[in-house]
């Protein structure tokens, strides 16, 4: 037996996370998925690690719009910015190498 497959209208956000974690660890930057920063009941989709530090923090978001930017105006942006640290957004396979190279140049100055 076999099902079809229906493709969705987007790439799961979960493709775009797996792919950013999978480069950043081809890089040697280690990364969580997932973390929970219970203090603001927030979830960040990956958090960038240096030396026990947490120096960023990712959002991932599914965009069929390449060039669509993402919304501040949220309570989570909000959130994040209380964090104090650096937030990138991801919204596209084709913006990894972008969000990497940023991540690269925060990790390397720290």
């Amino acid at each position: 037996m076999s099902i079809d497959f229906v493709r969705p209208k987007r790439l799961p956000e979960a493709n775009i996370q797996a792919e950013l974690y999978n480069v950043l660890k081809f890089n040697k930057i280690e990364s969580i998925l997932e973390y929970r920063f219970k203090e603001f009941r927030l979830r960040a989709d990956l958090i960038v690690i240096k030396n026990n530090k947490i120096i960023c923090a990712c959002e991932i978001k599914s965009n069929r719009d390449f060039n669509k930017e993402p919304n501040l105006d949220t309570r989570q942006f909000r959130k994040y910015q209380a964090l104090g640290i650096p937030i990138f957004y991801c919204n596209h396979m084709d913006k990894i190498e972008k969000v990497v190279n940023l991540i690269k140049d925060l990790y390397y100055d720290c």
